[in-house]
């Protein structure tokens, strides 16, 4: 199937091609076991959310070789399934059932934004296999029931560090909003941006639609240039911010520009063109920084650009934290089974490069926002941690 890609890491051969997997009537624990340990992933490998998913998929595979290079979980090696979405919800829900029915694994980690995410949620809610979410940020996404868990935090948490550092530390005061249509990411976003803005004493003078794949912004940033706004905040993903900031720059409009998570991809600097500059006022929310100073992240950066050649981005960062936290879960575990997996992420504490994660009773974490400013270096360069509680700047 042309959706399915093997990668096995860390073993003798004779190991990793093992085709004896503990199955629902054969529970295996740590001690009666040899055979791998086989983890999933739904991932948008292809597709609009290409660049997302490759990113976390890199970040998933350095967990997986740090697994297997410290013998595997009990002496078990880890063999992790990836079944590429290509950015569709229908192929998601497909990818959750077809890991399971051939496979097995005792967790699947996937996918990569809110709207093709939840569809893999359903699925794995159906099937009844722990569905790890490594970035999609909807809230209702882990209600959709008990075999969904998050290492991300959510779009309240996301905006409300946006909106507050947009308002106590830079200043804005009036911002116009763009947000991309019909996709359960951007429209939660503006929503909860929107609302904490306007709670601090900000004002929204101008909102507007547009499709997903635009490229001309004219008219919109005409608007908010006569709406007298400060600022646009672009929910949305990185090409059509990028554009919206290129679009400003030969507008010769002076504002600041806002985004999340989804903007964090060099595909936004291609857009922009040379219209980020060393005086640009740049700046997203997101999950990890790079700079960050923590032995973890230090040595997770090292690792990665010997790996891959480049430095790690959020999807990276995610996709390590969601293959660690599985680790942790299934090593405190009685048994390596899915059951076993959801009863250990109860108590399950992992130290991540995101941040030090717990999961809480909405089977969500609490873990700090990170403001950072792109810079015509094409980088994306830390400004400082929030506290999701106080909303004020804690260390990262």
């Amino acid at each position: 199937m042309e959706h399915l890609h093997r990668i096995t890491r860390g073993f003798a051969a004779t190991l990793m091609t093992a085709t004896i997997i503990c199955g629902p009537t054969t529970p295996c624990s740590h001690a009666q076991s040899t055979h791998p340990i086989v983890i999933g992933a739904v991932i948008s490998l292809t597709g609009r959310d290409a660049a997302f998913g490759q990113e976390c998929l890199a970040g998933l595979d350095i967990a997986m070789d740090e697994a297997n290079a410290e013998g595997g979980i009990h002496n078990r090696p880890v063999i992790l399934q990836v079944y590429d979405d290509k950015s569709d919800p229908v192929l998601a829900a497909e990818g959750v059932r077809t890991l399971v029915r051939q496979f097995n694994p005792v967790a699947i980690v996937g996918s990569n934004t809110s709207m093709v995410t939840s569809a893999a949620a359903v699925a794995a809610q159906q099937v009844g296999v722990p569905l790890i979410v490594p970035e999609a940020t909807k809230p209702e996404i882990s209600s959709i029931g008990d075999w969904i868990y998050r290492v991300c935090f959510i779009d309240p948490d996301m905006a409300a560090g946006l909106a507050t550092y947009a308002y106590s530390d830079l200043g804005l005061r009036r911002v116009a909003v763009l947000t991309e249509e019909k996709h359960d990411y951007t429209l939660s976003f503006t929503r909860y941006f929107r609302d904490k803005f306007v709670e601090l004493g900000g004002e929204i003078v101008y909102q507007a639609g547009y499709k997903a794949g635009a490229t001309e912004f004219d008219p919109m940033v005409k608007e908010a240039g006569t709406a007298q706004a400060d600022a646009i905040m672009v929910s949305g993903f990185y090409s059509e911010a990028g554009y919206v900031i290129a679009c400003a720059k030969r507008l010769n409009a002076n504002l600041a520009f806002l985004g999340g998570d989804g903007w964090e991809s060099n595909g936004l600097f291609t857009a922009a063109g040379d219209a980020i500059t060393d005086r640009s006022r740049v700046f997203i929310a997101s999950h990890f920084s790079a700079d960050v100073k923590r032995v973890k992240v230090r040595g997770f950066v090292d690792v990665f650009q010997e790996k891959f050649g480049r430095r790690p981005n959020t999807s990276s960062a995610l996709g390590f934290d969601a293959g660690g936290l599985i680790v942790a879960a299934i090593t405190d575990a009685a048994t390596a089974t899915g059951a076993g997996l959801k009863a250990a992420m109860q108590h399950v504490h992992h130290e991540g490069v995101t941040g030090y994660i717990t999961i809480d009773e909405t089977r969500n974490p609490s873990k700090k926002i990170i403001i950072m400013q792109a810079g015509p270096d094409r980088r994306f360069a830390y400004v400082r941690a929030i506290s999701p509680e106080t909303l004020q700047t804690v260390d990262a």
